[in-house]
C-alpha cells in the first residue's frame, strides 16, 4: 500500500473545510480571508454604533410619556410623605409689590398656593428672579401662623428641613439653584389648606441711556446644554413641561409698584404688559398690572426717563451698618452730541443664535436687527457675520469693507437663514475670537442671542482668555431671555448689554447700540478713596458707554472724605475730584455690596484650584451670613416649633409651565414632559448622516458577501 504524507492543519480550518465542498486552501489564504471578514465584521458594526449614537442625541430632546421627575420652572409640586409621587397644586394667584427709591427696587413676593387634596404633602416650586438680586427674606403663611426664615449654611439648611419635615413640623426652605434660579420646598401642608410663601429681594435698577428699566421674569427659558460639557444633577434642571399651543395659561401675576425715584422723571410706561399708572404728586407715581394668565408668559418690563445732561452726572448714596460705612456711586457720562464721529475705523463681528429656540419672534427680530446693522456700515468699515446652533459658520473667510456687493450678498445670506437645532456657543465665540490681527481698526463683536445656554461659566472663562483687544456686546432678543449670560458676558468683555423684547423696539435700541459702538465716552476708568484698605467693587472698572453709567460699591471702616475719578473722555484724559461730605444716607447699599461681595467670592471659588477652594467658599459663607442673603453655599429656611401630624395618599393634578412668549415648535401637551438638557436639537443634519452611515454599512456588508460566494465558486485543488 502506498503511503502518504499529510501536512498538519489546524482544527479549526478542519472544521471550515467540512462546510467547503472538501476545498483546500494555503493557510496564508485563509488568514487573509478570515482577517478581511473579521475588519468588515467589525467595520460594518462600528456603523451600526454611530448611527444609534446620532439618533439616540435627537431623541433625548423628543417628548416622553414618562412622569416628572423635578419641579417645573414657575409651578408648584407636591409630594407624598414617603416620596414616591409626585404631583402639582392648584396656584390661585402670585402677587408683587414693588418700592422704587433712587436706583434701588425693594420687592416682595407673595405666593398662594392650595393643597386641594385631602391628605398632608410636601410642596416644592421653583421659580426666576433678576439676575441682580439679594434675597434676604422669608416668611411661610399658614392660616394665622406666621413663620420667620433663618439663614444657615446651605447642607445645614437642607438636614434641619429634612428633621422638621420626618417629625412632622411646618418648614420651608429657600435655597439658590443656579444663576438667577431659586427653588423653595415646602413641608407638612395639610389638607384643602392655603398656604402662602413670601420672600423678598433687593436689586439695583438698570440705567441705560437716561432711562430706569424695571425687569421682573415670569418665565425662564429652557437652556441648553452641550454634550461635551459635564454638570451635576442638581445643576441641569428643569425636566420640565410646557404648556401645548392649544392650553390655557395659567399662573397669573399681578404687580403693584411704588415710584419715588427722588428726582424728576417723565412719567412711567411699560412695553410689555398693559398698566395704570397714577401720579401721587411730587414725582411719586404708583403702577399696577392686573393679574392675568395670558399675560404671565414674558418678563414684566416698567420704564422711566430722566432729562439728558450735559455734564457728568455722579451721585454717592450711603449706609452705615455696625462700625462699618458703605457707598454706592454712580457715575455716568454726558450725552454726546449728534456730531460725534468714530476716531479710528472699525472691524464689527455679528454673531447670530439660529438654535431652535429662537424659531418664532426671536429670529425675526435679530434678522431685523442684524439688517438695520449694516445699512448703517460705511464703505471703510469692516464686517463680517456668524451664525452657530450646534455648529457654527461665518458668511466670508475673513471681515470684508462694507461694500454695496458684500452687503448685498450678507442681506440675502440673513434672509435665508432658519432658526433650529441645539445652542452651542463656544465654536461661534472661537471662529469671532480667534481671527484678531493687529490692524488698527477697532475690533467689536455683537452677539444676538437669546442666551438658552446652562453651560455660562465655560463660556464667560472662555471669553475672558480669549478676548483680547475685542469688545464683546451681547443684544437679548426674545421674551424672557438668560439676562444672567448677557450682562456677564458682556461685562466680561469689556462691552455692553442691550435687551429687544418687541419687534417695534428693533429700529430704536440697534440705532442707540451703534452709537456706543463708535465711540466710548469713558475708558481706562480709575477709582481712588485714598485709602488701601477700602474694599471696591468692581476690582476692574468696565468702560463706560454713552447713554449707561457704572455703579461702584465700597466698604470702609472710615467714610472716605472725597474720590478722584480718572480716565479718558473721548480719548482725552481726565479726572475728577469729589468730595464726600454731603452723601445721600438710603438703606440698601451694605445689601448691595454684600451681593457683589458674594458673586465675587463665588466666581473666584469656581476658578480655584481643590486647595484654595475650601478657603474661599468659607469666605463667602460667612460673608452670606452675616448679611442674611441667599447664594450657592448658604440658604433660608423656616421651621414651626408645633409638630404636625402627616400622612395618607395623594391625589392632585399636574400644572405645566407657561412657555415664553413667541415660542414655537417647542411645547408639548399638558401631560407630557420634555428633556431640555437641550432646547432643541440639529435633527435634519442628524438624519442626513445617521442615513449616510446605514448606507456605508449596507455597502460594506454586501462586498463582504460577495467575498464569501466568490471563494465558494472556486475551483478545487486537486488531491494527490
Amino acid at each position: 500500500m502506498k503511503s502518504h504524507t499529510y501536512p498538519l492543519i489546524p482544527l479549526t480550518f478542519l472544521n471550515e473545510l467540512a462546510g467547503e465542498e472538501n476545498q483546500i486552501h494555503s493557510m496564508a489564504s485563509v488568514r487573509s480571508q478570515q482577517g478581511l471578514k473579521h475588519m468588515l465584521k467589525n467595520v460594518a458594526i462600528l456603523c451600526c454604533l454611530l448611527i444609534l449614537w446620532f439618533i439616540s442625541d435627537a431623541v433625548l430632546a423628543t417628548p416622553t410619556e414618562e412622569p416628572l421627575e423635578e419641579p417645573n420652572f414657575s409651578s408648584m409640586w407636591l409630594t407624598s410623605q414617603d416620596g414616591s409621587e409626585s404631583f402639582s397644586t392648584e396656584t390661585l394667584s402670585t402677587e408683587i409689590s414693588m418700592s422704587v427709591s433712587g436706583p434701588i427696587l425693594r420687592a416682595k413676593v407673595k405666593q398662594r398656593f392650595r393643597n386641594t387634596s385631602q391628605i398632608w404633602l410636601e410642596g416644592m416650586y421653583s421659580f426666576p428672579l433678576p439676575e441682580q438680586a439679594a434675597v434676604d427674606e422669608l416668611r411661610m403663611i399658614i392660616g394665622e401662623r406666621v413663620v420667620e426664615g433663618q439663614i444657615k449654611e446651605k447642607q445645614a439648611a437642607k438636614k434641619s428641613y429634612e428633621k422638621a419635615r420626618a417629625n412632622g413640623q411646618r418648614a420651608s426652605l429657600l435655597s439658590h439653584h443656579r444663576t438667577n434660579m431659586f427653588t423653595t420646598s415646602v413641608a407638612n401642608i395639610g389638607p384643602k389648606e392655603e398656604i402662602i410663601v413670601e420672600f423678598e429681594y433687593q436689586q439695583v435698577l438698570d440705567f441705560q441711556d437716561h432711562q430706569y428699566n424695571l425687569r421682573f421674569p415670569m418665565v425662564s427659558t429652557p437652556q441648553y446644554t452641550p454634550a461635551r460639557t459635564q454638570l451635576d444633577n442638581d445643576f441641569i434642571k428643569p425636566i420640565t413641561a410646557i404648556r401645548s399651543s392649544d392650553s390655557k395659561l395659567g399662573n397669573p401675576i399681578s404687580i403693584k409698584v411704588d415710584l419715588q425715584p427722588g428726582f424728576p422723571i417723565e412719567r412711567p410706561s411699560s412695553i410689555s404688559h398693559p398698566v395704570s399708572v397714577s401720579d401721587l404728586g411730587k414725582e411719586h407715581y404708583q403702577v399696577d398690572v392686573k393679574g392675568s394668565a395670558k399675560l404671565s408668559n414674558r418678563d414684566f418690563i416698567l420704564s422711566w426717563k430722566l432729562k439728558p445732561l450735559s455734564k457728568p452726572m455722579v451721585s454717592i448714596l450711603r449706609e452705615d451698618v455696625g462700625e462699618q460705612s458703605y457707598g454706592l456711586m454712580m457715575v455716568m457720562p454726558p450725552q454726546a452730541s449728534a456730531e460725534i464721529t468714530p476716531a479710528i475705523p472699525r472691524e464689527l463681528i455679528w454673531v447670530l443664535d439660529v438654535s431652535g429656540s429662537m424659531q418664532g419672534e426671536s429670529i425675526e427680530q435679530a434678522r431685523s436687527a442684524i439688517l438695520k446693522a449694516l445699512s448703517k456700515l460705511r464703505p471703510e468699515d469692516y464686517f463680517n457675520i456668524i451664525y452657530f446652533n450646534t455648529q457654527a459658520w461665518q458668511i466670508f473667510p475673513h471681515s470684508r469693507a462694507g461694500h454695496a456687493d458684500n452687503l448685498n450678498l450678507a442681506r440675502d445670506k440673513i434672509l435665508k437663514l432658519e432658526a433650529n437645532g441645539g445652542t452651542d456657543m463656544r465654536p461661534a465665540l472661537s471662529l469671532a475670537l480667534n481671527q484678531q490681527d493687529n490692524s488698527e481698526r477697532l475690533r467689536q463683536l455683537i452677539f444676538i442671542t437669546d442666551g438658552a445656554v446652562s453651560n455660562e461659566a465655560e463660556l464667560f472663562s472662555y471669553i475672558q482668555d480669549n478676548l483680547g483687544a475685542t469688545r464683546l456686546f451681547t443684544v437679548g432678543i426674545g421674551s424672557a431671555p438668560n439676562s444672567y449670560f448677557m450682562r456677564k458676558a458682556a461685562l466680561v468683555g469689556r462691552g455692553s448689554f442691550t435687551y429687544i423684547s418687541q419687534p417695534q423696539e428693533v429700529n430704536s435700541k440697534i440705532n442707540r447700540l451703534l452709537r456706543k459702538l463708535e465711540t466710548p465716552a469713558l475708558t481706562d476708568l480709575g477709582f481712588d478713596l485714598n485709602d488701601p484698605t477700602v474694599s471696591v467693587l468692581p476690582q476692574v472698572l468696565p468702560d463706560v458707554y454713552l447713554g449707561e453709567p457704572v455703579y461702584i460699591s465700597f466698604k470702609a471702616d472710615d467714610f472716605p472724605n472725597y474720590v478722584e475719578l480718572t480716565g479718558k473722555l473721548n480719548g482725552i484724559s481726565s479726572n475728577l475730584r469729589l468730595p464726600l461730605e454731603t452723601t445721600l444716607r438710603h438703606e440698601g447699599i451694605a445689601v448691595e455690596w454684600a451681593r457683589r461681595k458674594i458673586s465675587e467670592l463665588v466666581d473666584r471659588y469656581q476658578e480655584a484650584d481643590s486647595e484654595t477652594k475650601p478657603s474661599i467658599r468659607d469666605e463667602a459663607i460667612e460673608l452670606a451670613l452675616a448679611h442674611h442673603q441667599v447664594s450657592k453655599f448658604t440658604s433660608l429656611i423656616a421651621i414651626d416649633k408645633k409638630p404636625e401630624r402627616a400622612g395618607g395618599l395623594l391625589n392632585s393634578k399636574r400644572i405645566p409651565a407657561n412657555a415664553p412668549k413667541g415660542w414655537v415648535n417647542q411645547l408639548s401637551t399638558s401631560g407630557q414632559g420634555i428633556r431640555l438638557a437641550q432646547t432643541a436639537t440639529n435633527t435634519p443634519y442628524q438624519l442626513f448622516l445617521g442615513s449616510t452611515l446605514l448606507a456605508l454599512a449596507i455597502m460594506i456588508w454586501t462586498v463582504w458577501f460577495l467575498i464569501i460566494r466568490h471563494n465558494k465558486r472556486k475551483p478545487s485543488w486537486d488531491r494527490a
